[in-house]
């Protein structure tokens, strides 16, 4: 990948890789036309620190630039800020563009829930003007209000994982006042949003079953392709053994996220406690950035709250057990499946699995109630045979099934014929006799 050019500070967007005025190919008869290309919106930097969305975005446009040209918008707060990094040995041009706001008169009049960045509305214009695109992929539905209402190129929306839990529930808990009012009004947004301006794409793609289940349901008539969640099992290698010397229970994610504080809350006040009592040396270790103020209270009495780290492939090494009781959805699993790669046995409830081909009792361990949960960790932690066997039927099944090679494959037959159509063998001039 070469640099093409580098903007200032807050001039504009900087733009690192191969540029569309670069993608020029010679047909047969000799002349030179514009390859189309893929116009990808990112919704923040592709990236293996920033959550399961993050990380999940970086593996599909890996993938994408292996097998076409692939220009991505990304937004950044800082301008200086790396979005390129783990993409320079594929096919794509990153412009990175700093954040600038809506104008006043959106910050008044905007209904979306999605607001609308001026400098990063310009960047896409500008690319769309070029006429250099067969098909256009957002990141998520908060990407959509960027893509021109009379646009003629087929869109494509990754939703990641939609949720179908209730937002009043989601909003239930200890959070102040102020900031569950915001999130109901944001939520009630989104649900407006859903039912009344569901955007025209030429497909969504979700991470299971159940969600393109709820997306047809929702939207009749919308093409609904799955595309899994995954984890690269050959960079997260299985852990040697599962001897123990003393009981470590993880869990992990994004601690600022509302399904993650739940989680975290009910293993650190329901579940550990009774562990802590039968194993008195026992750990409970909650590893992730953005730590709720829920969930630093939690540490002290065999309980660590780390924040960021720099290497989870570390903690997951030392653990014993990953132990994820998700209460009202489960994101995006991420980290979920990076503990199935690292060969770590799994308990979890029921919301952690759904859409999953894991099988209770013979993948993973399944409890949904806190007395079943804290049973559940007590026959793992006192059988290391069991241990044994549970963390190799997680590797298994995330080799098998959620390896990113696998996971992203109903790409390939999405995008070909938008933006690589075959074309047909020329017919033969009939000789004379």
């Amino acid at each position: 990948m070469s640099l093409t050019g580098v903007g200032t500070a807050m001039a504009g967007p900087t733009e690192v890789g191969v540029g569309p005025s670069s993608g020029m190919h010679t047909d047969t008869q000799g002349s030179e036309s514009m390859a189309k290309r893929l116009l990808f919106l990112a919704s923040g930097p592709p990236s293996t620190r920033q959550g399961g969305g993050a990380l999940r975005m970086l593996h599909l446009l890996r993938f994408l630039g292996g097998r076409f040209p692939v220009d991505v918008i990304v937004p950044v707060q800082d301008a200086a800020e790396d979005a390129s990094h783990h993409v320079r040995d594929v096919s794509i041009d990153v412009t990175t563009v700093p954040l600038q706001g809506p104008r006043l008169l959106d910050r008044f009049c905007w209904i979306s829930p999605y607001s609308k960045d001026r400098a990063l509305t310009s960047a896409v214009q500008e690319r769309l003007a070029s006429g250099a695109y067969a098909a256009i992929h957002v990141d998520t539905l908060s990407m959509m209000p960027y893509v021109p209402e009379d646009t003629v190129l087929p869109v494509v929306l990754d939703l990641r994982s939609p949720s179908p839990v209730s937002e009043f529930r989601r909003l239930r808990g200890g959070q102040q006042s102020a900031s569950r009012s915001n999130q109901l009004i944001h939520r009630v947004k989104v649900r407006w949003f859903d039912r009344w301006c569901w955007p025209t794409t030429h497909c969504v793609t979700v991470a299971s079953e159940e969600d393109r289940i709820r997306c047809e349901r929702a939207h009749p008539g919308q093409r609904v392709l799955v595309v899994p969640n995954g984890v690269d099992c050959r960079t997260i290698r299985p852990k040697p053994d599962h001897v123990m010397t003393s009981p470590l229970l993880l869990f992990t994610g994004d601690m600022g996220a509302e399904h993650n504080i739940e989680a975290a809350v009910c293993l650190a006040t329901e579940v550990f406690p009774a562990i802590r009592r039968e194993f008195p040396k026992s750990e409970l270790r909650l590893v992730g950035r953005n730590p709720d103020a829920r969930v630093t209270r939690l540490a002290g009495q065999g309980i660590v709250v780390t924040g960021s780290v720099a290497d989870l492939h570390l903690h997951l090494r030392e653990a014993s057990i990953y132990v994820a009781p998700y209460v009202n959805g489960a994101g995006t699993r991420a980290r979920l499946l990076e503990a199935m790669a690292t060969g770590l046995p799994i308990i979890t409830t029921s919301p952690g699995i759904e859409g999953m081909k894991m099988q209770p009792g013979r993948d993973v361990l399944v409890a949904d109630q806190p007395g079943d949960m804290i049973e559940s960790i007590q026959t793992l932690l006192a059988s290391q045979p069991d241990r044994e066997r549970f963390g190799q039927a997680a590797r298994h099944m995330a080799e098998i099934w959620y390896d990113w090679s696998r996971c992203l494959w109903p790409l390939e037959s999405l995008y070909q014929p938008l933006i690589a159509p075959r074309q047909s063998p020329p017919e033969s001039t009939p000789m004379a006799c």
